[in-house]
């Protein structure tokens, strides 16, 4: 006949295990929801893309994608200009003028929205995310980390939405129009980005600091960030 000494404790025992496998339990579940970052989406934007996982390799100092730029053929094409140099890094292939159709790009420009919405009916498959976020603005720390995880992590070329006049190869009176331009370079030590504007007369490719690119955002609809899914 087995004790009442031995029958506690091996109920305490069985107590224990339980007890470790609830904490275990509770820090994976933490440690699951903490390696999630929510979705920031631009007004308008819909928000009901899937939730996309948090950056977590560190990017090299200095990296430079290879891109073809790419000139926007009207003087309000920027934004498909921008989307088909991006979705290249995507190894997607696609023209401005089937790009602008699906943005329902007008004479006035295109909503950020469309060209979110249009950027992930391409990366879905492909399991990426485009989501346009707003942190950035003002915020160089901030910026840089997320421009050297597209191009030095993820090895793509992000939008960026800004301003024309606030960029120093285009700086007149007031904010001038927004405008679409794509990073495609960065180098963290020296703290500054790559970036191909596709406006003709004084686009191509410019080295900007962060600091000063960070000021130059369209208000809070400011870079298109990739990440997986």
């Amino acid at each position: 006949m087995v004790s009442i000494r031995a029958l506690v404790g091996v109920a305490l025992a069985v107590a224990l295990v339980a007890g470790v496998a609830a904490v275990a339990a509770t820090q994976r579940g933490r440690a699951s929801r903490d390696s999630h970052a929510a979705k920031i989406s631009s007004p308008g934007a819909g928000g009901s893309s899937p939730v996309a996982t948090s950056p977590s390799p560190t990017p090299v100092d200095a990296y430079r994608l290879k891109l073809k730029g790419r000139y926007q053929q009207t003087s309000y094409y920027c934004e498909p200009a921008s989307a088909a140099m991006s979705l290249a890094t995507f190894g997607v292939k696609v023209d401005q003028n089937t790009l602008a159709r699906k943005m329902k790009t007008r004479s006035t420009g295109t909503k950020v929205s469309d060209v979110e919405t249009v950027m992930d009916s391409y990366l879905y498959k492909r399991h990426y995310n485009d989501t346009v976020v707003g942190d950035v603005f003002d915020a160089p720390e901030i910026l840089m980390t997320k421009v050297s995880y597209d191009i030095g992590v993820l090895r793509r070329a992000p939008i960026l939405q800004v301003w024309s006049k606030r960029l120093p190869w285009d700086r007149k009176a007031g904010k001038g129009e927004e405008h679409a331009i794509v990073a495609y370079g960065y180098h963290i030590s020296k703290g500054t980005i790559t970036v191909f504007d596709p406006w003709g007369p004084t686009g191509g490719t410019h080295t900007i600091s962060v600091k000063a690119l960070a000021t130059s955002f369209a208000d809070r609809a400011a870079m298109h960030y990739f990440e997986r899914i």
